[in-house]
Order: C-alpha cells, then structure tokens, then sequence
C-alpha cells in the first residue's frame, strides 16, 4: 500500500477520493489487511454491475430492445476474465469507483432526460466529479453522453454536444485541481522497461500501437494467457513487417468503415464500435504526452469491454432474430452458455493465482517469462519471504534466497549492460548474502554504487562485508562514503563507523562517532563502550557521568567482551591465528563473567582454531574442558574423535566419540557415520562397521563410502552385497 504515502513530488496521478477511501479503511481497521479490500473490491464491483445493467436495460428501452439482451450484455461483461485484476488487485479500487460514479451519473442524466431540475443536475455532475477524482479513466465517458443522445435519444450533432457541455463543468474542475496540484512530469518514468513505446519513433511507434490494439482485442474475444504483466522484452517494438501489424490496420479501418457507414442511420454497431474506441482512447498512446507507463494492461479495458459485451449481445440478438424469429432469447442463449461457462471457469481459474504476492508474481513468470518486471518482483517476493525465514530458520530461508538470485538475474539478462533499474542492484546483493555467496554480493554492490552513487544502502552494505572480512580501513572509508549518499541511516552508520575506528586503534575518533551515533538514538551498549574509551582515554569523570548510578556496568567486563567479539568475528571469517589470540587474551578472564554457563561455545571455537593452526595439544586440552562444561556436544565429541584417530592414533578413545557423537544429533549426520566407519573398519570390526557404513547411506553417498562398502562385503564374502556396491560405483 506505499502508494498512500506522501513522496517528495506527486507527479502521476491525482486520485483524492480513491485514496480518501483508503485513509477510511485505515482509520476504521488498522493496519491494512488484504481481506478488506477484497471484500471492498467485490461490493464494488457488483454495485457497478448493478449500475451498467440499469444503463443497459435503459438503452434497450429507448430501442424497444427485448429485456434478454441487455441481461446477456450484462452477464457477458459481468463474467468476463479480463476483469480479474481489477476486482482482485485492491489497488484497482480506483477503476470500480470511477465507474461506479460515471455510469450512475449517466443513469441519473438518461432517466431525467425530458427535464432536469437543478438538484438532478447537481447530484449528476457531482457524480461524475467523484468519478474524475478517483480515477481519470472517466473521462472519455464524456464522448458516450453525446453518442447516447445522438444513436439513442435521436438528437441532432448540435443538440447531442449540448448534452455533453454540463458534464464539462465537473470536468474542467477536476483539469483545474489536477493542474493545481500535480507537479510538473517526471521524466525518469518515461523509460522503454514501462512502455516500449518510449524507445519507438515514427512508423515503428505507429506500428507497435497498432499491434497492441490487437492484442487488446485479442484478449476481449479470446482471454489466454492473462497476465499481471506485459513489460519488456514480453512486448517489444514492432515495424511494419510484422504481418499482425498490417492485420490490426485492416481491422480498425474496417471497424472505422462500419461505425463511420452506421453513424448517420444510428445503427447500434456503429455506436458500439464508437463507444469501445473513444472509451479506450485515453490509453491508447495517441501522442508522445499521453504515452501511459505500460506497454498492455488488462485493466485497461475494463469499461471499453462493456462496448464489447454490448455488441456481442446485440450481434447475438441480430442473428437470433434472423435465424430463429419465433423464440431468439433461448437460443442466443444457448449459443452464448459455453461462452459464459469457459469465461467463469477461467475467471476463477485466475482468480487463485491473486491469493498473494508470491503466487502473483510467480504466475507472472509463466505468461511473461521475457518480462523484466514479472521476474524482478518475483525475486523481491522470494528475497522477502527469505528474510522472514531468516530470523528463525536460516537453512528454510536459503532455497528462495537461490531462487531469487535466478530471477535477479534473468531480469538484469532482459534489461541489458545498463538497466534504468539499478537500486535492485541492493536487492541482489542482499540475496547472494543470504546464500552466503559474498564475492559476488561485493561486486555487485560496487556495480550498484557506481550506477547509482546516491543510494546509501550499497555503501552501507559493502562496509558491512568490508568489515566481516576484518578490512577495517576501507570499511570506514566505505562508512564514511555512505554518509554523503541520500537519506543514510546516521545511527546504524555512525555506530558501525565507530566500531571501524575501535578496531583500527584509533579511540578518540571511535569515541567521536559513538558520540554522534546517540544524538540519533539512545543505546546501552555504545553507553558501556563509551565509558569503557573514556576510562582508557583518561576520561574518569565523562565515564562515571555516562554510567552514573549503574552497579551493573564494569570497565574491565567492557573490555573483555571486546576482545571476546573479536576473536570471534576473527573465528567467522576463519582467521584462526586471530582467533585463538584473542581467546587466548579473554581465557583467564572468562570465568569472571559468567563462564561457561554464559558462553558455552568459549572453547568449542577456541579449540577449534588451535586445532586449524596445527595445535593439536593445545587443542585437544580446550575440547576436553568443553567437554567437561557439556559432554553432549557433537561438534565436540567429533573433534576429540578426529584428534584420537588421526593425531594420537587412539583408535579405541576415537570409536567411543565418534559413537556419541552420533546419539547427541550431530550437525553432519553423514560424515558422522563416515567418521564411525572408518575406524571401525581400521580396527578389524567389519561387520559392526557395515551397519554404521550403510546406515549412512540414509544421509547421503559417496564414492569413498560405495567403495569402503564394496571392500568390505568382498572381505566378507557377500558376493550379493559386492556386486550392488560395485555396480552403483560403476554408475
């Protein structure tokens, strides 16, 4: 719903009453939920179809028409597919408000047509007023009042553009206000990724209108695929070439030679063919000023389907009357039920894919796969869903984090070397971290900040991974970077900023920063860091003022967990010798603040690292103190099992760990059981080390465990067992 929002300009639409009704729901519910405006949505849309089939019963009346065919008009419209989005994206509330407010206001001034008293006049402009301000949709309407009282009221050219002239007071005031109050045009919007019409010039922007007017019609007389979006590259420029091109030219000068043909005699197709064409003029991309900002919307022909409706009916009425002059009703309806079946069908067959974004956006990768925009927002819904799983489940959030990035990047694919888009840039880099691939999430952020200089987050983010990796230096450089960009997040980068300077030694800036980052917002742990500096820095009366009365903040605790972070922000990026000095720094202090209880994982990852710099004793003695603090850790278990076997060749001492490893549910049940195996099988135990080699098949396989199997069964003399393991090495 950001569309609510107030930005810094307003230079697209102006719409006051739709987005008075969502300050109401908001007022009335809370937070918006889409079940409200479903529900809004769909009241909406049958009082607008109660409306149009008023209107239409209202026409067929001045015709002397049969009631049966402005009721089949109505059911035409009224089931067809193509109104899927407007009744199923909230958004398109705006639509079924304007012509609620239109039609209701054409109904009033058709009905009063003999003599309309002052109040039915003010009541109708009104109407059509609120119809303007909710959606400019509602403007070509003002052609079907004079096409009315010319094919339907038998007025005169003259006396039908005076039925026109009071709907222009509302008009002009709505022109008036919108003129007021929109800012001048933006340009930024004006790019082919909206409407490749943007990009066509001359006889191509000629024939690329003409091939989406067919397609317009296409979609009204055949509705598949349907689709949420028709960006680019799903529709491209066309040139004259293109033999749909010269089709569509064929059939509007056919359509033009009919309603022109019609207009004089009032035959109803000719006002059928006029009312579709001047309903869907506004979005017709007539001139380069009135280009809209996509290539096809199904939204789009949300009124100019009712002309459609209207002349498959009154075509059906025609054809019945001929053929079949003694009962037309029943069988016009008969002709047009599997029509009116498949139409529901698939208005509810397209109604699921709007349950929710997710299910949206992934639709729209099957009926636009070549759109940009159908795979980049179904990337932002999936890196969306990935950062809500993220929180609880990091292992859930990975597979749509790696999904996205697919479609990340075929839509970059699309858009070419330069795309106009570059903020997804961010986005991207944010998924390839959720994937943890951070080489290609720094290389696509330092794309983003050289495309888009101005945006804070790639800057932010690249201090960030700057900083993971322990460059301290160009992390600050990049912080410092990012605070000239628009719109930065001061705290956030002014806390980071400090921490850059505390680990680059340099605390009278560290304290400058940390300083700053709490005129932004208060925050207890820079206020013990501070009082930590500020103690270091000889600041005795700025640290006890900043900690006041507080029993719990201590200065050496301060310090120790400092140096503690370090060693473990060394540990994540797997700078060991880092690691083990810093914990070797803390390890006389740990029981002071809380020990093991406090921090279990202390020599886990301590030993760890001894381990990975070639301390195999000193490792060994850190695993056994973990293991006396917890002797169900896996993790553990396991390393004290890897240095028996490999290091001490204590195969018995191994064999024990390794077996509880296993029963405390180890992170890699596989290698686990591989580990289990394998020295059973260097102590001669075969047959207790095949059911621990094919129990890890349940987890997984590998050449190495296929192969101890074979050899095994070979020594063992199961011929059977042999050739199945030998047969699935050979695969």
């Amino acid at each position: 719903m950001n569309f609510i929002s107030q930005g810094e300009s307003n230079t697209s639409i102006y719409r006051p009453f739709t987005l008075l009704t969502f300050a109401l729901e908001y007022a009335v519910f809370g937070e918006f939920e889409a079940s409200h405006g479903h529900a809004i949505n769909v009241i909406l849309y049958f009082i607008a179809l109660g409306v149009v089939g008023l209107f239409l019963q209202e026409l067929a009346k001045l015709k002397s028409i049969p009631t049966w065919v402005p009721l089949m008009a109505l059911a035409i419209y009224a089931l067809h597919p193509i109104h899927t989005e407007v009744v199923a994206s909230v958004k398109s509330r705006d639509t079924l408000l304007a012509t609620t407010f239109a039609f209701s206001a054409i109904l009033i001034w058709l009905r009063s047509r003999e003599k309309i008293s002052v109040p039915v006049w003010t009541l109708i402009l009104a109407l059509f007023f609120l119809s303007l301000i909710s959606k400019e949709e509602s403007l070509p309407l003002l052609a079907l009042v004079g096409l009315v009282s010319w094919f339907f009221l038998k007025r005169n050219v003259w006396e039908s553009v005076q039925s026109v002239l009071p709907f222009l007071i509302p008009t002009a005031l709505y022109l008036g206000l919108r003129a007021l109050f929109l800012d001048s045009v933006d340009e930024s919007y004006s790019s082919q990724i909206n409407s490749v019409l943007f990009a066509a010039e001359g006889g191509e922007r000629l024939a690329t209108n003409l091939y989406f007017y067919l397609l317009y019609l296409k979609l009204l007389v055949f509705p598949h695929p349907l689709s949420w979006d028709y960006s680019f590259s799903q529709l491209t420029i066309q040139s004259f070439s293109n033999p749909f091109v010269w089709l569509s030219l064929g059939v509007f000068v056919f359509l033009g030679y009919v309603a022109f043909k019609g207009f004089k005699s009032r035959n109803l197709i000719s006002f059928g063919i006029l009312f579709y064409l001047t309903s869907f003029s506004i979005f017709a991309n007539l001139t380069t000023s009135l280009t809209i900002g996509a290539n096809i919307g199904e939204r789009f022909l949300f009124i100019p389907s009712l002309a459609f409706s209207f002349l498959v009916a009154w075509g059906m009425y025609q054809f019945a009357n001929l053929k079949w002059k003694k009962n037309p009703a029943l069988y016009a309806f008969l002709i047009i039920c599997p029509v009116l079946v498949a139409f529901t069908w698939k208005t509810l067959d397209r109604s699921k894919v709007w349950e929710d974004n997710m299910s949206l956006t992934a639709s729209g990768i099957k009926t636009a796969p070549n759109s940009w925009r159908a795979h980049m927002m179904h990337a932002e819904e999936l890196r969306l869903k990935g950062k809500e799983l993220e929180k609880t489940s990091p292992d859930s959030a990975r597979p749509y984090f790696e999904k996205s990035v697919v479609h990340y990047d075929r839509s970059f694919e699309i858009l070419g070397p330069n795309p106009p888009v570059s903020q997804y840039y961010n986005t991207l880099a944010e998924s390839l971290i959720g994937i943890g691939d951070s080489v290609r999430a720094k290389k696509v952020l330092k794309l983003s900040t050289q495309k888009a200089p101005r945006f804070h987050y790639a800057w932010f983010k690249l201090a960030i991974l700057e900083f993971v990796e322990g460059n301290y230096g160009e992390a600050k450089n990049l912080y410092l970077q990012s605070l000239k960009a628009e719109n930065p997040e001061y705290f956030a980068t002014y806390k980071n900023l400090a921490q850059c300077y505390l680990k680059l030694n340099q605390n009278r800036e560290a304290i400058a920063n940390f300083e700053k980052a709490l005129e932004y917002q208060k925050d207890e742990e820079i206020n013990k860091i501070l009082a930590y500096l500020y103690t270091e820095e000889g600041m005795t009366e700025r640290a006890e003022a900043l900690v006041g009365g507080d029993s719990t903040f201590n200065v050496q605790e301060t310090a120790f967990l400092l140096r503690l972070q370090s060693g473990n922000e060394a540990f994540e990026r797997r700078d060991y010798s880092e690691a083990a000095a810093k914990y070797q720094e803390v390890e006389s202090q740990i029981h002071d603040f809380g020990g093991l209880e406090k921090y279990p994982f202390f020599y886990e990852a301590f030993g760890k690292s001894l381990l990975e710099t070639g301390d195999t004793l000193g490792a060994k003695a850190k695993f056994l103190k973990a293991f006396q603090a917890n002797p169900n850790n896996a993790m553990v278990l396991t390393n004290l099992g890897v240095i028996a076997y490999f290091k001490e060749k204590k195969y018995t001492d191994a064999e024990r760990y390794f077996r509880q490893a296993i029963t405390n549910n180890p992170e890699d049940p596989f290698t686990a059981r591989m580990n289990l195996g394998t020295v059973l099988l260097i102590q001669r135990k075969e047959k207790d080390a095949v059911q621990v080699l094919e129990d890890a098949l349940n987890y997984g396989s590998s050449k190495a465990l296929l192969s101890n199997l074979y050899l095994v069964h070979k020594s063992l003399g199961n011929t059977e067992k042999m050739n199945h393991y030998l047969q699935l090495l050979r695969q």
